[in-house]
């Protein structure tokens, strides 16, 4: 359990440096051509960046960091064991984690229990308080590990010349979420409980995900391609990578229902866990990364692989529960290598008005399925900024700057959809350079 929890502390301490810029959240969180993109597409290490940007304030640390908010802040376990038992939520916590970019004003909290109940049209599920529960959530890549590695989050560059590039770099990344019926409780859901009533119940309600952390020392190569008179100009990136680990983390849990005769008498549950850390196992591997950049007057495209080919591997501890009983704990291991490549398409198109300028811009990562659209109006010293996306549920992005000398101003009004329960989160987003 302490390890556990060191693993969520490392998780709260450090996701500051996911905060995705401030900008972008207020264009729907689109991933905008730059340098700051170089972790998707390694052409994008050259270019200019096209717009000064303050430091993102850490809002999301507050609730991570501070005891203040002990529904989501792993340091209650440290400090008020006893508030950390009554009050801590894991999907809240995951909620926060997942979006450390935005303070959350209502993020989601678990339901007090999975209630299946057998009615005439079907089967319904619940929570406790008997609100429905949203049985399909996806984000990263699903519950599919695709990508070997999560994207650098924070990179120190030690040596740069002719194009080539050494850095050290932190690694973050929370993948692979995903809360699934079995094709037996769908069946139920549209109208055939009959298939569900025997014991142990085919009928499933299913959650899983994982969390990665670790530092990597990446060799990268970005160069322009020879222009082509009227066609533009491609850039080209390679980079090779190699991992140490600090922390993996993988949960998948199950909710099933319990059958006396036909009808349901209550609900059983069961939890595997894989945890790796130093102390308690290693992982370590190694990753190659290709990317394609072209630009043509105000538009630019780029195509990012990451993944190309690569392995990992993790040493550590996996564990059983059954309704909150633990049944085994045995040393195990987590390796995967090969071509695990992880697509990312994204593009911008600047067009010039009357009266300042419109920033059209949107993204598509294969992998995971998730897309944004966004769009920023510059006009004088201001800018406004809408945009919407999909990772897993639907998100939305509203946003403005200020742009003086001396002075950068950012603020976002960021919402997503709640995992599991439903409903809509909200958020706020700030930075602030001079």
């Amino acid at each position: 359990m302490r390890g556990k929890i060191l693993l969520l502390s490392l998780a709260a301490g450090l996701t500051w440096a996911s905060a995705q810029g401030v900008r972008q959240l207020g264009m729907g969180g689109v991933i905008l051509p730059g340098p700051a993109a170089a972790g998707y597409n390694p052409a994008y290490a050259l270019f200019p960046p096209e717009e000064g940007e303050g430091f993102p304030l850490p809002l999301g640390l507050l609730r991570l960091a501070l005891p203040l908010f002990p529904e989501t802040s792993p340091v209650t376990y440290f400090t008020d064991r006893k508030a950390f038992k009554e009050k801590f939520d894991l999907l809240s916590f995951y909620d926060q984690l997942s979006h450390p970019d935005a303070f959350l004003f209502n993020p989601a909290r678990s339901p007090d229990e999975v209630v299946f109940t057998v009615r005439g049209d079907g089967i319904t599920l619940t929570d406790g308080q008997g609100k429905p529960l949203v049985p399909d959530f996806w984000a990263g890549t699903g519950g599919k590990t695709s990508s070997l590695l999560p994207s650098p989050l924070l990179r120190l560059p030690l040596a740069s010349e002719a194009g080539f590039r050494l850095g050290l770099g932190y690694l973050q990344g929370v993948d692979g979420v995903a809360v699934e019926t079995s094709p037996e409780l769908q069946e139920a859901l549209k109208g055939n409980p009959s298939v569900c009533q025997q014991n142990p119940s085919p009928c499933a309600l299913r959650g899983r995900g994982s969390f990665t952390a670790g530092l990597a020392l990446d060799l990268a190569y970005a160069t322009p391609l020879p222009e082509i008179p009227g066609a533009g100009r491609l850039h080209l990136g390679v980079r090779g990578l190699g991992f140490y680990g600090l922390a993996h983390l993988e949960a998948q849990a199950e909710a099933r229902p319990v059958y006396q005769g036909d009808q349901i008498s209550g609900t059983e549950y069961e939890v595997k866990s894989f945890l790796s850390y130093p102390g308690q196992g290693q992982g370590y591997g190694a990753m190659a990364d290709l990317g394609l950049a072209w630009t043509y007057e105000n538009l630019t495209l780029g195509l990012g692989v990451r993944n190309l080919l690569g392995f990992v591997r993790w040493s550590g501890q996996e564990e059983v529960y059954q309704n909150g009983q633990l049944i085994s704990s045995t040393p195990a291991v987590r390796e995967r290598a090969g071509l695990a490549p992880a697509a990312f398409l994204n593009g911008a198109y600047r067009l010039p008005l009357e009266e300042g300028s419109l920033l059209l811009a949107g993204d598509w990562a294969l992998a995971e399925g998730s897309f944004h659209l966004g769009a920023e109006y510059a006009w004088s010293a201001f800018r406004l900024r809408a945009g919407f996306g999909r990772e897993g549920g639907w998100r939305l992005g509203l946003g403005g700057g200020l742009r003086l000398p001396g002075l950068q101003l950012d603020a976002a009004l960021t919402t997503h959809e709640a995992p599991l329960v439903g409903g809509l989160v909200y958020g706020l987003a700030l930075s602030l350079g001079f």
